[in-house]
Order: structure tokens, then C-alpha cells, then sequence
């Protein structure tokens, strides 16, 4: 199993390895709130939304939102997680015959050969009415400090102070690319790719875990017609 990847590897994955010691770190905790956080703030702009996961991991995020009444349903490869939707995510047009408000498509699109991003952008652009939320990790070494902030008539929010380096660490097992990883995958050419289909909204790293870069995407006009 360790020496394969893509879609043969996640397909066959034991729901167990989503609930291993890595998915109880802070880093991977602060990560799912944070997840929640962006999707909850872009579902306030919608009426009654409907949102689709794609990789529903460990249903973190998914439980979260469905428990709170959310109109939420999973799409993933791997029956094992008893996904909503059954399907890997080029085939996502074909399976999912309804729209969304919302594609959420976090620690995801790394998983398979950069050259299938584009095609999976191409079909959660076939899926979604409005938005996308995405998380990459990106290929860098982090040293720094954060802080919470709180004034009044304010909501509390953190700042980061962080030194990105170029990694010298072997790429992680699981994982095809990350931001940065080689020329192909520069960050300038990644959002070239999303510009063909989206506008960017909102980009940045997680404040509590700067390892995942998030970005919201809202659906062009041309890609309505």
C-alpha cells in the first residue's frame, strides 16, 4: 500500500488511517476548524447552500455541518468512509448530475499527478454555482511566531510572523506535488490554471497551521454559460 499512490492508494485506504496519532496534532486540528471557519464565512453569502465536500477524510468537517443543518453531502473514492457519493473527483461531473453553492476540496488535489489539476478544476467548475474552497500544502520550511489579538467591538483574530525556506525535505509519501515543489508547480503557474476557470477571491496560509495555503474561488461568468 505505501508504494502506491493517486487513486489506487486512496481508493483501498482502511477508514483507520484517518483517525491515526498525525490527525490528532494541534497543526491538523487547527487546520479542520480553519476549514470550517472559511466554509461557514462563504456559506453566509449564499441563500439556503448547498455544499459538497470532495475527500470526506475522517468527516470531520462534514459531521460538523451536517449536525449544524447544513445541506452537506460527501463525494469520495473510497467506499470505506461511506461517502454520500461514490466517485473519484475526474468523474465528478458525470456522478454529481445537480449544483452546488459551494466545492470544498481541502488537502485533495496534491494527491494526484499535477498534471490532473487542471482537469479536476475543469469539473468542480462543472459542479459549482459559486465557490470553491481549496487547500494545498505547500513545499516550504516554517519558522516564526503567532499571536492572538483582542480589541473591543472587535472579534478576536491571530497574526503570524513567519520565515518561509525552501525545503530540503523529501517529499511526503502520499503526495504527487506541493506549492513550490518544482518549476511545474510554482505557485504563479498554479494560479494561472485556476485563473482559466475562476476568479480568485480569497488566498493565504492558515494562521494556525502555515503548512496549508487556502484559497476561495468564485466561478467565472463565462464559465456559467
Amino acid at each position: 500500500m505505501l508504494n502506491i499512490r493517486g487513486f489506487e492508494r486512496e481508493k483501498e485506504l482502511p477508514r483507520a488511517v484517518y483517525f491515526s496519532n498525525s490527525y490528532f496534532t494541534k497543526s491538523q486540528l487547527f487546520s479542520l476548524s480553519e476549514q470550517i471557519y472559511l466554509i461557514y464565512k462563504y456559506a453566509q453569502k449564499c441563500t439556503k447552500p448547498k455544499i459538497l465536500e470532495i475527500g470526506k477524510g475522517n468527516g470531520f468537517v462534514s459531521d460538523f455541518f451536517k449536525k449544524a443543518e447544513f445541506d452537506f453531502l460527501t463525494y469520495d473514492i473510497n467506499k470505506n468512509l461511506l461517502p454520500d457519493i461514490e466517485g473519484n473527483i475526474l468523474e465528478l461531473s458525470h456522478i454529481v448530475n445537480h449544483k452546488v453553492d459551494i466545492v470544498v476540496a481541502c488537502e485533495i488535489l496534491e494527491h494526484l499527478p499535477f498534471d490532473m489539476f487542471e482537469d479536476s478544476l475543469k469539473e468542480i467548475s462543472k459542479v459549482t454555482n459559486k465557490y470553491v474552497v481549496i487547500t494545498l500544502p505547500e513545499f516550504k520550511k516554517f519558522f516564526g511566531f503567532g499571536f492572538l489579538i483582542r480589541l473591543p467591538k472587535l472579534e478576536m483574530f491571530s497574526k503570524q510572523i513567519m520565515l518561509k525556506l525552501k525545503a530540503n525535505k523529501i517529499l511526503s509519501s502520499e503526495h504527487f506535488w506541493e506549492i513550490d515543489y518544482d518549476i511545474k508547480t510554482q505557485r504563479k503557474n498554479i494560479e494561472s490554471i485556476i485563473y482559466k476557470y475562476f476568479s480568485i477571491v480569497e488566498k493565504g496560509s492558515f494562521d494556525t497551521n502555515p503548512y496549508h495555503n487556502y484559497y476561495v474561488l468564485e466561478k467565472k461568468m463565462e464559465q456559467m454559460l
